[in-house]
């Protein structure tokens, strides 16, 4: 629920979702679906109204606004369509930045930063800054550094809007097989080709799940 002058507008509504360790879901949803809304309260940018969120056994919505941003940082991944990257920074600064709000030690920050490039198979780009790099190797890096803390979740968020066909289906190979290794990935997008190659589609309307079914044939 949220206001929008003097109107009180139900942005979700008896919305149940379960998302266990190792799932690789995509939420599909016309725009005002509420897809956006549900992703804000799973990266803990906004707490719900009503109802209950848990985290990886942390109670969100009794959790002190203080306390969110750790969580965030140590807890969740995020991939933004916009890729999110600082300019002044190469691939390996913008991958190792988690760690540094981490707290993380220099030694352990580079070893962490530099297999994470090599996951997403950029080893030969660390010292490449986002201007440098094409879309799809920028959204490699974005990934790289979403992986750095070891997250209970990567929320991605229409993280192929901004790629060519050959990227995106690149990238998605990418998530593919980040899952495979362990990872649980929560992604919103519009395009069915790309939730397709998940295990899982949800999808949202006028605020509400109306659909969860498990793709046949998704990530293997």
């Amino acid at each position: 629920m949220y206001r929008q002058g003097v109107l009180e507008v139900e942005a979700l509504a008896e919305v149940d979702l379960w998302v266990k360790p190792g799932e690789f879901v995509s939420i599909m949803g016309s725009s005002g679906s509420g897809k956006s809304t549900m992703m804000n309260i799973l990266g803990c940018l906004d707490k719900p109204t009503s109802g209950s969120y848990i985290l990886d056994g942390i109670d969100i919505p009794n959790t002190p606004d203080s306390r969110l941003s750790e969580i965030r940082n140590k807890k969740i991944g995020f991939v933004f369509q916009s890729f999110n990257l600082l300019p002044k920074l190469n691939a390996f600064e913008n991958v190792e930045l988690p760690m540094i709000y981490a707290g993380i030690p220099k030694t352990e920050r580079r070893k962490r930063a530099l297999e994470a490039l090599e996951r997403v198979g950029l080893s030969d780009r660390i010292k490449h800054k986002p201007n440098e790099m094409s879309g799809g190797q920028r959204q490699r890096v974005a990934i790289a550094r979403a992986l750095v803390n070891d997250p209970a979740v990567i929320l991605a968020d229409e993280p192929t809007g901004n790629l060519d066909s050959k990227s995106t289906f690149e990238i998605i190979d990418i998530f593919r097989q980040i899952n495979n290794e362990g990872a649980t990935i929560v992604m919103v997008t519009h395009e069915p080709d790309v939730a397709s190659c998940t295990k899982r589609i949800v999808t949202f309307k006028d605020g509400r799940k109306i659909n969860d079914e498990t793709v046949m044939g998704g990530s293997n």
